[in-house]
């Protein structure tokens, strides 16, 4: 009897360390899973914070690229603004009146003191291209002045048989330079017979200014052809702000009366 009992406790001692050790188990196996999964979102979520930071860096480098092209294409508009101020394409065959003449004849000075009947003194030479338009009582007449530098020089001969009308200007005090101003005057006319001519014998106010008789012959105005009309005038720019000579009246009305005619 007391063999059975023994017995029976061994079975249900036996019986309940399998239940326990089978319970360890499954915690066991729980736990390994519930290890598993955080693993898993652990690993989860170091791949999303690797894959933001990829994509945040490619998104840097793409903003770094753009402001890049961004910066060369303003580059590129300051380049291209400063050619168009230095630089434009010949114009049609238009109502313009083309200004040339060396640098220093005083060739803004002359168009912008036209343009308001008062003296007007301008200080730096024009670099490139200068518009001025003057109106009178029936029309406006639109003037294009072209730099007279040497590098400049070069678009005298692409504008010219655009315009009706050529205008050159003289400093008659700077002798030792009539020679290369009556050059670029000769090679200018020489392919437009039939173009209209206005010389402006400038700087008359100057002590050594040759006079108007001179620049004519020191111009070899003679040499001109005898198809063109040809106007010489000497002009002069004294006091800032004082009315224009009477000799800038008459050349303003004859060019207002050579566009009426034209």
């Amino acid at each position: 009897m007391e063999r059975e009992k023994a017995k029976e406790r061994d079975k249900f001692s036996s019986s309940s360390r399998e239940s326990v050790r089978a319970e360890k188990e499954k915690r066991k196996d729980v736990e390994v899973k519930s290890k598993g999964k955080e693993k898993g979102k652990e690993e989860e979520k170091r791949k999303s914070v690797e894959l933001k930071v990829k994509k945040g860096k490619e998104t840097g480098k793409e903003e770094e690229k753009r402001k890049d092209v961004g910066q060369k294409s303003d580059s590129g508009k300051s380049k291209e603004e400063e050619k168009r101020k230095t630089h434009r394409d010949p114009l049609e065959k238009s109502n313009h009146i083309l200004v040339v003449g060396l640098d220093g004849a005083g060739k803004t000075s002359v168009l912008h003191s036209l343009a308001s009947n008062r003296v007007q003194h301008s200080l730096a030479p024009t670099q490139g291209f200068n518009e001025v338009c003057i109106n009178t009582e029936d029309r406006q007449m639109e003037f294009l002045e072209i730099g007279g530098s040497e590098p400049f020089r070069a678009y005298w001969d692409m504008y010219l048989p655009k315009v009706w009308l050529l205008i050159f200007v003289v400093d008659s005090a700077d002798h030792s330079r009539l020679p290369e101003a009556r050059r670029y005057l000769h090679q200018l006319i020489a392919p437009n017979p039939g173009l209209p001519l206005v010389v402006f014998a400038n700087k008359q106010d100057l002590e050594d200014a040759y006079h108007i008789t001179d620049i004519h012959d020191a111009l070899a105005l003679s040499e001109v052809g005898n198809e063109r009309k040809l106007f010489l005038f000497g002009t002069q720019v004294t006091e800032n702000g004082s009315e224009i000579p009477s000799t800038m009246q008459d050349a303003r009305d004859l060019i207002a009366h050579l566009a009426a005619n034209m």
